[in-house]
């Protein structure tokens, strides 16, 4: 939180605003303004819309993920997108739960952002991997009063699984598709120094059944379920830029897979923290706890251990900005063939603004899948790294790199993947 809220609403700026360099400093990089480059709109009354379109070419060195016999092919990646905003001008308070930063150029009571896109994909030669992607987000900000805050957010997807990704069935012909529903509600209440922040989330996922290679239908249906999370989480601000905090969260998860398909189960995490703002160039949060996810199926055995998570931001220089993050929890538990799943990460950020208008990125990133009562152990090494350009306010250019390399105790999942994408950006 903390400075980021101010990055994000100093981005909203008007194109003619420039705020000074010691402001600048302030905002990590990627989401500093750039009045001279961002794109302007199309405003209605006190609406605005930002209309966007990234044209990609895209470079795989093993499109289907394979441990042997990888196929490399090229594809095109159309993604038309569509933002709208509300009014984004004004001075105002930036809050953070107890906390105060600046000033942010929208102090309306109410504020919203909604978002629509799609991410069409036409591959040369590996045509079974065509597919089109949707989503839609809805954000929205209430102030109801200075110290009691309503946030709501509600996304709606229809994707397809990765191949490689350890939810991905490994015999299946095409990439299988699945619709994510996901609505949650917030309300922060402030205290003096003492706080409390309510919680409630409610996502449904639906899985379509995929042909197989080797030739039957692979049913998806026992993958499809409703999951719901509450959580509540009192904070008390005991040193200037320093909160403590408790986190109490619990879930149910009901998936529609019956006998040995069942996957039904439920579970809590307890963590104890900090946020803490060391100085405006250092902030984040982290907390340690425990977490428990238990199981109706008998045969599947419970997931207890040690949860964690943490997001920390360093401003290392003016033109550098440093971001970590690591997190422990259980996953939702629709892998084919496996029960449960332990993911353990952890991940880092670097970026440089070279030029104004000339951004280079490093994200190396690990992940550990551990999937209990089954001998298979996966480990995830992950990079990316590449440039954005701003040529204009009309068009920017993007290249990048991904590299992939999972390790597993079972032969099968192993595989290592190079993808390089040259994105071509046109906006308003």
């Amino acid at each position: 939180m903390t400075l980021a809220l101010l990055a994000a609403a100093a981005a909203r700026s008007h194109a003619d605003d420039v705020l000074p360099d010691y402001e600048l400093s302030r905002i990590p990089v990627k989401d500093r303004p750039h009045p001279e480059f961002d794109p302007v709109g199309i405003r209605y009354d006190s609406i605005f819309f930002y209309p966007k379109l990234v044209t990609g070419l895209r470079f795989d060195s093993n499109v289907l993920a394979a441990n042997t016999s990888p196929r490399a092919d090229a594809a095109l990646v159309f993604s038309p997108e569509l933002t709208v905003r509300s009014e984004p001008y004004g001075s105002g308070p930036v809050r953070s739960g107890p906390f105060v930063y600046g000033y942010d150029p929208n102090p309306q009571r109410f504020s919203y952002e909604f978002n629509i896109g799609a991410d069409i994909y036409r591959f040369r030669n590996v045509t079974t991997e065509n597919r089109e992607d949707a989503h839609a987000r809805l954000v929205t900000h209430l102030e109801i009063s200075h110290d009691l805050l309503f946030d709501a957010t509600f996304d709606a997807a229809r994707k397809h699984i990765d191949r490689g990704d350890s939810g991905s069935p490994i015999d299946a012909k095409n990439p299988v598709p699945y619709t994510d529903l996901k609505g949650e509600l917030a309300l922060t209440k402030q205290f003096n120094r003492f706080g409390t922040t309510l919680d409630v989330t409610a996502r449904r996922l639906t899985y379509e059944d995929v042909d197989s290679v080797s030739g039957p239908v692979i049913d998806q249906s026992w993958r499809n379920g409703n999951i719901f999370t509450g959580s509540v989480k009192p904070f008390y601000e005991f040193s200037p830029g320093y909160r403590a905090f408790v986190l109490l969260q619990a879930n149910t998860r009901n998936y529609e897979g019956t006998g040995d398909l069942n996957r039904d189960s439920h579970g809590y995490t307890i963590q104890g923290g900090v946020d803490f703002v060391v100085d405006p160039l250092f902030y984040g949060s982290i907390g340690v706890g425990y977490l428990s996810q238990n199981y109706d199926n008998p045969a599947i055995s419970p997931i207890n251990g040690l949860s964690f998570s943490g997001k920390a931001t360093w401003l290392v220089t003016k033109l550098m900005t440093a971001t970590f993050s690591a997190e422990r929890a259980v996953a939702e538990t629709t892998t084919p063939g496996f029960n449960g799943e332990l993911r353990t990460s952890f991940g880092a950020r670097l970026d440089y603004e070279f030029l104004r208008n000339l951004i280079f990125y490093v994200e190396p990133k690990y992940i550990d899948e551990d999937f209990p009562d089954t001998t298979r152990h996966d480990k995830v090494g992950k990079v990316s790294a590449g440039f954005d350009y701003l040529m204009n306010r009309r068009m920017k250019v993007g290249l990048k790199y991904d590299f992939i390399d999972r390790k597993s105790t079972i032969p099968d999942f192993t595989y290592n993947e190079h993808v390089v994408t040259l994105n071509v950006t046109t906006q308003y």
